[in-house]
């Protein structure tokens, strides 16, 4: 009985050794430092109804740091996602009000542009050997003037009288929420969890991993590192159109102003988060954490009523930080 108490005792060292070196409880450990201060500043915190505030401010620009994560492992990144979903919002609400094309119809096309520009980015990434900043720069300012061009810079509203037939029970689910939380939430967890497992349990995760740490003995290898990288970036682009559909059935306009600035929340997200900005590194629980603190962050200076301006100022340490210690860790976890 003693030899076999004995022989626990080195698996629950390990465990515990495990859980306090996890990048994981690295990232969860300032969430929680910084909930507690936030609650002693101002109780109304954690109240649930401003605890759904935080998680619906913060779902639209969580699922784009899903892809936005998948893009940065495979040793890439893309800062064009904020000016797609202007994109986006203003071609989903121009093609059911303008063309009286089908909602379900709509959603598929969107759906599709994004992937196809998301393609586009990749392609001039991987195929033409542009430096990803001023591919998806590029196209940052394409999406963006696009999205104004198509109406002058004027919002299309969808919920209104004359479209209530057919975007009736499109605006019911677009707006439906479960307590506090609405459908964009409940997504953002469902898809942490699968693409959780797809990087940590399959060999499209592994492959992604590989790319990202060292693109050349991963070729050497036998990995497709160009599909790789072409992969993230469909998948990301998905997401970007999902996210489209979801800020219209919220908000009910196509706007050429959503989405503006939200590349930077992304990349602070995918920072803050622990995953690596030069590659093969990261998890998907790690980015959940990271949105958590982001939205955490914004909550506690509103709360505190900060000047919106200082608000930018404090993002811009937040992410310097964030790099500075991605650096530091790489450094230490190579002898460096």
């Amino acid at each position: 009985m003693r030899m076999v108490e004995k022989s626990k005792l080195p698996e629950q060292k390990t465990f515990i050794y495990k859980l306090l070196n996890s990048q994981e409880f690295f990232v969860f450990l300032p969430l929680l430092i910084l909930s507690v201060g936030a609650y002693a500043i101002n109780k109304n915190f954690l109240n649930p109804a401003n605890l759904g505030a935080m998680a619906k401010i913060l779902a639209p620009w969580g699922i784009l740091a899903i892809g936005q994560t998948l893009i940065i492992i495979s040793g890439e990144f893309d800062i064009s996602i904020g000016s797609m979903v202007s994109l986006g919002t203003m071609l989903f609400a121009f093609m059911i009000r303008r063309l009286g094309i089908p909602v379900l119809a709509a959603v598929m096309i969107i759906c599709l542009i994004t992937m196809t520009l998301s393609l586009v980015n990749s392609l001039c990434v991987v195929k033409l050997k542009i430096p990803a900043f001023l591919a998806t720069i590029a196209m940052l300012y394409i999406c963006r003037g696009f999205a104004s061009a198509l109406t002058n810079a004027r919002p299309i509203a969808l919920f209104t009288p004359d479209l209530e037939a057919k975007t009736g029970l499109f605006q019911k689910y677009g707006q439906m929420e479960f307590r506090y939380i609405n459908w964009a939430f409940v997504l953002f967890v469902i898809f942490i969890i699968v693409f959780q497992f797809v990087l940590k349990k399959t060999s499209y995760g592994r492959k992604l991993y590989a790319t990202g740490d060292n693109i050349r003995v991963a070729a050497m290898s036998g990995i497709k590192v160009d599909w790789v990288k072409i992969s993230a970036y469909l998948i990301s682009g998905f997401l970007v159109g999902l996210v489209s559909v979801l800020v219209v059935g919220k908000e009910g306009v196509g706007s050429p102003r959503y989405g503006e600035g939200w590349e930077l929340t992304v990349i602070a997200t995918c920072a803050i988060g622990g995953i690596s900005l030069v590659g093969g590194s990261g998890t998907m629980i790690g980015t959940f954490f990271g949105a958590l603190t982001m939205a955490a962050i914004s909550n506690v200076l509103i709360l505190t009523r900060v000047n919106q301006h200082y608000q930018s100022i404090i993002l811009g340490v937040i992410i310097a930080l964030s790099v500075v210690l991605d650096v530091r860790r790489r450094n230490k976890l190579l002898g460096r």
